[in-house]
């Protein structure tokens, strides 16, 4: 008799397990319907497949839609690559970690004081050429490797070398040259050989743009309401900052070999996964999300978005690339979120309606979390106040709840007691909710 009760109740302990699949899939959908994400997604847990789907269209003219085999410029993503080329030509003796610059580039400013550990951590204080305003003006060209650290060479130092963390596009170009230096190879011939050929990525390489590549998406910018393509760049300048482009699975593989030791050893994991200043290690940034460890990176190059983000205290990796200026750090978050039970909301097109203007004076005042807001009145609206940036209509969408009117899907959520008084707000911002308090 127990066993029939038992048999009995499977169907409902069934039921109520969670459809992780359908319940990803859900939030990833909407972002593609509501807020235009184009891409790819992959998450993966305990190396189960719990979501691989593609959304969006790959080329807008010909209306080809995004495939999981999509080929995506994954930008930054390649700085890990970059890092665990330089660690293995460190285990090799070819190279020390501590080694000055002035070793590869005898002529660099202040290169004695400059190390390869420096570069990796995006201590070394070098300007990096992207943030310099006349990038611009010639992204679009071709020089030579000479001439492109000419053109960031003779800049200030942002820093002292070593003394803090300041994200450097220049100081991974620097790799890049000392990994040909050292090992008598071109980046891309290094690259192929020593990781991508040995993990079977066979669908991530270097991009080159007189090259017939299957399955490559074209990159998209949106402007207001409609999307363009992306500005054209000149893919010498990203090299081993920002060139490889790649697909989901393939990134799945570099995740996997980052468990074991056949790219890198564990000497050389532990060197490039320990946090310096700002959280970062080698090509990688390290904080958690919640309670869970966290190792990953992001990456942005005109008209792609990427991120990839691995929980290995959970066996949890999530990939997300995108062929459009979409966030993919923060789809990448909610997916997680939704994996780890964490509440979140799905996005929606948000209506203004018509409420009492009475009630708006009873959300005036200031609310604080990790910093502060002011919920201001003027002209009869309520308005979003921060000193130093310009005011944001709050646009009322019920009598308690109001979205930023200036499209970036942000909202203000006022929680009241019984007698109407407001004791806090929720700040909801890319579909998570934050509590603030009523300070005043």
């Amino acid at each position: 008799m127990k066993k029939i009760f038992l048999f009995l109740l499977m169907p409902f302990a069934l039921m109520a397990q969670r459809n992780e699949q359908q319940e990803l899939d859900k939030y990833a959908q909407a972002e593609a319907s509501i807020k235009g994400f184009s891409g790819t997604v992959l998450v993966m847990k305990q190396n189960k497949v719990v979501l691989r789907k593609a959304y969006g269209l790959a080329d807008r003219e010909w209306n080809i839609p995004n495939t999981p085999d999509t080929k995506f410029r994954i930008g930054s993503i390649t700085k890990q690559f970059t890092a665990a080329c330089i660690l293995q030509l460190a285990e090799q003796g070819k190279l020390g970690l501590d080694d000055k610059l002035s070793k590869y580039i005898p002529d660099f400013p202040k290169g004695d004081s400059v190390t390869i550990h420096m570069l990796l951590n995006h201590t070394s204080g070098i300007a990096s050429f992207t943030d310099q305003p006349e990038f611009a003006n010639i992204a679009k060209l071709t020089w030579s490797m000479d001439s492109m650290i000419l053109f960031f060479k003779n800049k200030p130092y942002n820093f002292s070398p070593g003394t803090k963390f300041q994200y450097n596009n220049s100081g991974f170009f620097l790799l890049g040259y000392i990994i040909e230096k050292v090992s008598g190879q071109s980046y891309n011939e290094y690259l192929r050989k020593h990781i991508l050929d040995k993990l079977g990525m066979t669908n991530t390489g270097i991009d080159r743009l007189d090259s017939i590549l299957p399955f490559r998406a074209r990159g998209y910018t949106k402007e207001k309401d409609h999307y363009v393509n992306a500005d054209y760049i000149s893919l010498a300048w990203p090299f081993s900052a920002g060139v490889l482009y790649s697909t989901v699975d393939d990134m799945y593989k570099w995740d996997r070999a980052l468990y074991g030791t056949s790219v890198i050893s564990a000497a050389s994991k532990q060197k490039m996964f320990a946090p310096g200043k700002g959280n970062y290690g080698y090509g990688v940034f390290i904080d958690s999300l919640g309670k869970h460890y966290r190792i990953g990176h992001g990456g942005g190059i005109p008209g792609f978005i990427t991120q990839i983000s691995r929980y290995v205290n959970d066996d949890v990796c999530i990939i997300v690339l995108s062929n459009d200026s979409f966030d993919a750090g923060a789809l990448a978050d909610g997916l997680a979120n939704i994996l780890f039970d964490v509440p979140v909301e799905l996005p929606y097109e948000h209506k203004e309606v018509k409420i009492d203007p009475a009630l708006l004076d009873r959300y005036i005042g200031k609310y604080k979390a990790f910093l502060v807001v002011e919920v201001i009145r003027k002209d009869g609206k309520l308005y979003r106040h921060r000193d130093g940036t310009p005011d944001i209509e709050l646009k009322p969408e019920s009598e308690t709840k109001f979205f930023y009117a200036d499209g970036s899907d942000r909202q203000l959520e006022f929680e009241v007691d019984k007698n109407g008084k407001v004791v806090k707000i929720w700040f909801i911002n890319n579909e998570q909710r934050g509590e603030m308090k009523k300070i005043d």
